[in-house]
């Protein structure tokens, strides 16, 4: 009876071995170390199963079959044992030594099992027959070899795993844990009753528990991972692209600026003093524009974000502007369109308004361009579901005077108020496109040379779609957050010094760090559902105080992150008002380094 349900646990490990290893190479794996190893387990177990039913045979069936056939199958399930304690500690060693010593460990290892098992091999074994009551099992040194082996190697598994414990994946160590307790219940159980032989069973279940923490990603995945990395690349070098035309944008006013008042400072011309303060005075718009309009992303905020149910294409919107531009061209005048591969596939706004908004400034320029060349440069800056699109429009035309420029510029909501727009026109002027970019809730700027030309700005934030690429990347980021097992903690400091000097303390303590200068990133992340452990802000920065930030955070009602201040010594006689407004702890700047330790204990 009891030879009988053992068969049925063994047949039944054998189904769900064999049924693993179609589940795990009905895909293209990685063939990484941590995989070789686990394909190992897996079919050393699936051996050594088929053993154990071959054992039971040679038991029952001891005196029919030839001495030497029993003598190989028996020292072979003993030798299975060996390589199996062997192939556990080999994955241990793989995924918890990162440095040199990973190859020493694993030669300590083969070595050992080398050893044992020929020791087993060679030592004697006897076999215990009681034929009436159905019960078999062998016993001697051999087998008193393999429960010593087990114990060594169970004992060096407890002593990684302890040593180890913050360089290894909880997730992974259950797997571990499991078969050294499995292993103690076998021991004992075997050590009571001789004649139930579990282990190999138990084994097969950590295989299948161990499946479920592997790094195990499919080579179809890693393809798409590919593709993926080859857009961030594109889009990297985009980004590039346009801080360094923003760059240039930025120099040119600030180097304007700076001859013109080294001018002034010698000149005696009224008129001509009055022309070099107009000049001044667009060039300070124009960088004022471009600082805070177009490159302050701390301003993206979707409470601040006009939202339509319309969806439409952005792209496919900028090469159907293009199309029809194309047509009004006139001899002598080139049109060049420039997309930035940053740009997401949807978009949530009018896009009829700001089809008009942009046409209308294109045949603007067409108008004053007799010749030369006319571009439309877009260029995208994308935050938490928000993507504000910078929109660049140059010609080579005849140019804006000064005065004119600087009207457009300072036209105020109230002033836009008695202008009228042609819902169907793409003739509108300076004035009216600015109120239209106005009501989609966005900017305009205006910088112009006379015989030079004419550059027109114009940002615009807006919602984006969520399409399967973007739920794909959220996936991604919350696979990437599950597998971290380091703490996570966001900082938000506007001292970038100061920052980065946190962070580098921080990640000496095994701490995955996002920082930022500023609060409101903090508050989009948290709303973005980004997971962190612990947040940590400066009191002061030039946008919102810790106090505003962690108010916000608590708007919603499921925020339970531990939120800690950082304060200046001047103001630690209120640390207990700090505490009181709901901060989990504060920490003194003086003592930056000793604080943050402190704090990495205490959360």
């Amino acid at each position: 009876m009891i030879l009988t349900n053992l068969t049925i646990l063994v047949l039944f490990s054998i189904v769900y071995i064999v049924g693993l290893l179609c589940l795990y190479f009905s895909k293209s794996r990685l063939n990484t170390g941590e995989n070789k190893i686990y394909v190992a387990m897996l079919m050393s177990n699936l051996i050594g199963l088929f053993l154990q039913l071959l054992c039971d045979l040679v038991s029952y069936r001891y005196d029919a079959i030839p001495v030497f056939v029993s003598d190989i199958i028996l020292r072979l399930y003993l030798i299975y044992f060996i390589v199996w304690l062997s192939l556990m500690l080999l994955y241990l060693i793989e995924i918890s030594f990162k440095d040199k010593s990973k190859n020493k460990m694993r030669l300590l290892a083969i070595f050992g099992g080398v050893v044992a098992g020929i020791i087993t091999v060679v030592l004697p074994y006897d076999l215990y027959r009681d034929i009436e009551n159905r019960i078999y099992y062998t016993f001697g040194s051999a087998i008193s070899v393999t429960f010593i082996c087990s114990f060594i190697v169970g004992t060096v598994l407890f002593a990684i795993l302890i040593l180890k414990r913050k360089e290894i994946s909880r997730k992974k160590t259950i797997p571990i844990w499991m078969f050294l307790l499995l292993a103690s219940v076998a021991g004992i159980t075997q050590a009571v009753h001789p004649e139930l032989v579990i282990t190999a069973a138990a084994e097969s279940l950590v295989c299948c528990f161990m499946y479920f923490t592997i790094e195990n990603p499919d080579v179809q995945l890693l393809e798409e991972l590919y593709k993926n990395k080859k857009l961030i690349e594109r889009t990297n070098e985009d980004t590039s692209n346009f801080l360094f035309r923003m760059t240039q944008d930025i120099k040119k006013p600030v180097k304007d600026m700076v001859e013109l008042s080294k001018d002034m400072m010698s000149e005696n011309d009224k008129s001509k003093l009055l022309e070099d303060v107009k000049i001044i005075n667009n060039s300070a718009l124009q960088i004022d524009y471009l600082v805070n309009d177009a490159l302050d992303v701390s301003a993206m905020n979707t409470k601040k974000l006009k939202i339509y149910d319309t969806r439409y294409n952005a792209v496919n919107l900028f090469k159907e502007i293009k199309y029809r531009f194309d047509d009004e061209l006139k001899d002598g005048v080139k049109f060049e369109m420039s997309l930035d591969g940053n740009i997401p596939e949807y978009l949530y706004g009018d896009s009829i308004k700001l089809k008009q908004a942009i046409l209308s400034v294109l045949n603007k320029s067409l108008a004053h361009t007799e010749k030369g060349s006319i571009t439309l440069n877009v260029s995208a800056i994308v935050k938490y579901g928000l993507c504000r699109l910078i929109i660049t429009i140059t010609d080579t035309g005849e140019g804006i005077g000064i005065d004119e420029v600087n009207e457009i510029l300072s036209l105020k909501p109230a002033d836009l108020a008695d202008i009228g727009l042609d819902k169907d026109s793409n003739h509108l002027e300076l004035r009216a496109v600015k109120k239209l970019v106005g009501l989609l809730g966005g900017n305009l700027m205006v910088k112009s040379e006379v015989n030079v030309g004419t550059t027109v700005n114009i940002v615009l934030e807006q919602k984006i779609v969520e399409t399967e690429k973007t739920i794909i990347s959220r996936k991604l980021d919350s696979y990437e957050q599950s597998i971290n097992a380091n703490k996570r903690i966001m900082v938000v400091d506007d001292d970038a010094k100061e920052l980065a000097k946190i962070t580098s303390i921080l990640e000496k303590h095994n701490a995955n760090v996002s920082g930022s200068l500023f609060g409101r990133d903090c508050i989009e992340k948290i709303g973005y559902k980004h997971k962190f452990d612990l947040i940590i802000l400066d009191d002061e920065t030039s946008t919102y105080s810790a106090l505003e930030v962690l108010k916000e955070l608590k708007k919603n009602k499921k925020f339970n992150i531990p939120v800690v201040v950082m304060i200046d010594d001047n103001k630690e006689f209120i640390k207990l008002h700090y505490l009181q407004d709901g901060f989990a702890d504060c920490i003194m700047k003086s003592k930056l380094e000793s604080e943050l330790e402190r704090i990495i204990k205490r959360f």
